[in-house]
């Protein structure tokens, strides 16, 4: 009997201990993950996104590896695991992984490395210096895409430090060669598939909360994106001396095409991802024209009176049709010589549905030569991802507790990123980075005086924290 009542009693005591033991771990856990001196944490990004500006990886040639090491060391000195992924000389990505308990898909953060170039003499601050002024931080690749790197390692540094419970693991890629062909992002999907097998989705550099006229308008999200199609159109001909025209000549029939392919008015097509971004824009709208135009976008673009109004609106233009761009032509290098070929460069970017082959198709036929050579310099087809997703879900609830009443709208990027390599991958890829911005802002990434507010790093932090809290 006496026995019997030590065993209850003893284990009554088990009972009560495990559960205060269990209380206490409760508590430790919860204010680990809650307490963050976030001040600290911005001061911490904002230390690295310098460090990072300071290192030149202007591409090209690139020289990402040594940004790569720079943010290996800082999340190794955490115990996180990384890896070096080398792919070329100079040129390398940084993979590393934080393990959540598997029981959700993981999740990428994806960033790039490398920089397009500089012209120091066009800048106020010197472009690789990382100065910080009057509140932000200036230099090539603040907001393009470095900025958004330190906030990633920062915050897989600080979900690690403190010990915040994932059901996901969450993965950092901090690629090389983004802005001059992707073959950093190709590399790891090539040769290392199995580091991001399985992943649910991946959060990359695209739309941003954006500000205008002073006020935050939306949190864009871009779901999808067009793909680039960049192509060199040649001409052959006579060649002679200047002083003699000849109507054949290649520089002649070139301009004559071009001038074909500059009255081109490519179809309007409206996506469901558009249309719908623009009924949720049209609640904020204060031109009552427009207001009532964007509840049905697609409608309103096929009556003669709205179409011109609406597609005077160069990103909405983009939006909704195949576009393309004359960048660049040549001839000959002496002004007294008729060239034997002459050649112009397009950038044309596609909508989601089109092929580059279809697009060059309808080329020529616009075109209307068949002797003129058409070579293609870069092209991918256009991607896009689902827009009612635990992520977007996620970000939603976020947007409402920062910014209640501002909406959160799908959008469709005009220009072309990484994401849409890994979709194929059955990756859920989305274009948003937390930094709140309005046009000034936005000219200066690829432009002058590129910079990033020390304001914006802190709040594109603990957005993103909050959002993977939310989302595990």
């Amino acid at each position: 009997m006496v026995s019997h009542q030590l065993a209850l009693s003893y284990a009554a005591i088990m009972r009560t201990l495990f559960l205060v033991l269990f209380v206490f771990f409760l508590g430790v856990s919860s204010t680990r993950a809650t307490d963050i001196d976030w001040t600290k944490a911005q001061d911490e990004a904002v230390k690295l996104l310098q460090e990072l500006i300071r290192i030149d990886t202007t591409n090209p040639p690139g020289n990402e590896r040594a940004a790569a090491l720079h943010l290996q060391k800082l999340l190794e000195a955490d115990g996180i695991e990384t890896r070096i992924l080398d792919y070329a000389p100079g040129r390398a990505n940084l993979y590393a992984r934080l393990k959540g308990d598997g029981s959700r898909r993981p999740i990428i953060l994806l960033s790039h490395t490398d920089v397009v170039m500089a012209e120091p003499q066009r800048w106020t601050i010197p472009p690789f210096s990382g100065e910080l002024r009057d509140g932000f931080i200036y230099g090539r690749g603040a907001s393009d895409m470095k900025g958004t790197a330190a906030v990633h390692a920062t915050l897989l540094r600080l979900l690690k430090r403190f010990n915040v419970p994932l059901k996901r693991d969450v993965i950092l890629l901090a690629v090389a060669d983004e802005e001059a062909g992707g073959s950093g992002a190709i590399s790891i999907i090539k040769d290392h598939p199995e580091l991001i097998r399985g992943a649910e989705f991946l959060i990359n550099e695209g739309d941003v909360p954006y500000i205008k006229d002073g006020k935050l308008e939306q949190y864009g999200v871009d779901v999808m994106e067009k793909a680039a199609l960049w192509l060199r159109i040649s001409a052959r001909g006579p060649t002679g001396h200047g002083s003699i025209p000849l109507p054949n000549s290649a520089v002649e029939r070139l301009l004559s095409a071009l001038e074909r392919l500059r009255r081109w008015e490519t179809p309007i097509q409206v996506s469901p991802a558009v249309a719908e971004g623009y009924r949720m824009k049209a609640a904020r709208q204060k031109d009552p024209v427009l207001k009532q135009a964007y509840l049905d976008i697609e409608k309103s673009l096929r009556n003669p009176l709205l179409k011109g109004k609406l597609l005077s609106d160069s990103t909405l233009n983009a939006e909704v049709r195949n576009t393309f761009t004359i960048t660049g032509l040549k001839g000959s290098e002496k002004v007294n010589v008729i060239p034997g070929i002459a050649s112009a460069q397009i950038d044309a970017r596609l909508l989601p549905g089109e092929t580059p082959e279809g697009f060059i198709a309808k080329l020529r036929s616009v075109l209307s030569d068949p002797s003129l050579e058409i070579e293609v310099l870069e092209g991918s087809t256009p991607t896009g991802s689902n827009a009612n997703t635990p992520l977007m879900e996620a970000i939603r609830k976020v947007a409402v507790r920062r910014d209640p009443g501002v909406p959160v709208i799908p959008t469709m990027l005009t220009s072309s990123t990484d994401s849409a390599k890994f979709r194929p991958l059955g990756i859920t890829a989305y274009g948003f980075e937390p930094f709140k911005l309005d046009d000034n802002e936005l000219s200066r990434s690829h432009g002058d005086d590129e910079r990033l507010s020390v304001e914006n790093v802190g709040f594109g932090l603990k957005f993103l924290y909050e959002v993977l809290i939310e989302l595990n």
